[in-house]
């Protein structure tokens, strides 16, 4: 029966584990994988590495045993020896009081001969220890590094490629004896930075036109799609109309047409009496009209002799008027003839006198 493969590292953020001797079961196969070691510490010490075979835990007559010899107290410390990433997060103010955000990466790799400097964090009672658990030792010294350098660039300025590179190669010395007392090295580090309060803003804004934009054009698209409906039950509504009403025309013309072919048949209006009458009233009307012609050429006549009288009776009035005023002037001239005869007879009988 095969016995089940010991597994020490089933996800890929561990980076180390350590265990007793007596928390393995025995004559367990441990597989180590490239990339990967086993520190061995016989009471407390390190008495040897071990690389890529499979061993046996508490073996009888393993090759640990035969490499080492004796019945000891062992530990072990299973270590992948990378590469890995370890992530610190960052936050300050720039020289241009702009905040700014972000992530420094470290990616780093162990070596064989310095892995077994990781026995310290057991030792403080870290028995697993994964990429955060390094990543928590670092900050506090990423943070003070990130805050010193920031402060002194503009937000401008530190996202150009020189601050950028720049600021990177300080965190990498920055960082690097830390590093090593965890028996690793720095192969590179990178800069995530976040967007500012400024870009932040400028991007919010910018997201806002971008929102009205595409309300506007969506508002025109719904307008269009609205016209269209409106368009479209218009006419349906027309249509509907339309036949309604040609629907109501023919059945009015259904009703009526009945009653027409009954009048019809049943001969209501003769043809030649209805022309009989015809004549008869146009021969009447005819009358009428040389009735009132003549009656209208008498009624001239009379207008024309009537006012021929009045004319001649005003000539009448105007002529003995004249006659009456000649008469009144001519007496008049008398009168005042005499009167002046009159004065001339007294003017000559006081010259006499004298």
């Amino acid at each position: 029966m095969t016995r089940e493969t010991y597994r020490w590292r089933e996800e890929p953020d561990i980076i180390a584990r350590f265990v007793h001797d007596k928390e393995l079961p025995k004559n367990t196969p441990i597989v180590l994988r490239p990339n990967e070691v086993c520190v061995v510490l016989e009471n407390g010490r390190v008495s040897g590495i071990v690389t890529q075979q499979v061993m046996r835990a508490n073996p009888t007559t393993s090759m640990l045993r035969r490499v080492f010899g004796g019945k000891r107290q062992r530990s072990y410390l299973f270590a992948f020896l990378g590469p890995y990433t370890f992530t610190m997060p960052f936050t300050s103010k720039s020289s241009d009081h702009q905040t700014m955000k972000g992530e420094a990466s470290l990616r780093v790799h162990a070596s064989r001969e310095n892995i077994a400097r990781l026995i310290q964090l057991p030792a403080k009672g870290i028995m697993e220890i994964r990429t955060s658990d390094i990543s928590d030792l670092l900050i506090d010294e990423a943070q003070a590094y990130m805050s010193k350098t920031i402060q002194r660039f503009t937000n401008d300025e530190l996202v150009q490629d020189q601050a950028d590179e720049n600021t990177t190669i300080g965190l990498c010395m920055a960082l690097r004896r830390t590093i090593e007392s965890f028996g690793m090295t720095i192969d590179h580090a990178y800069i995530t930075w976040k967007p500012s309060d400024k870009i932040r803003l400028e991007a919010e804004r910018e997201h806002v036109t971008n929102m009205a934009e595409h309300a506007s054009i969506q508002a025109e698209r719904d307008q269009i799609t609205l016209d269209a409906q409106l368009s479209h039950h218009q006419r349906r509504a027309d249509h509907h109309a339309r036949s309604q009403a040609m629907n109501a025309s023919a059945m009015e013309r259904a009703k009526v047409e009945p009653e027409l072919a009954r009048i019809k048949a049943n001969g209501a209006v003769d043809e030649a009496e209805w022309q009989n009458k015809r004549r008869a009233l146009e021969h009447e009307l005819n009358q009428r009209r040389v009735d009132a012609t003549s009656k209208a050429e008498v009624l001239d006549i009379l207008r024309s002799k009537e006012l021929d009288l009045r004319e001649r009776k005003q000539q009448n009035d105007l002529d003995v008027a004249m006659q009456l005023f000649d008469a009144v002037q001519k007496k008049k001239l008398q009168r005042q003839q005499q009167k002046y005869d009159a004065i001339v007879k007294i003017s000559s009988s006081k010259q006499t006198a004298e």
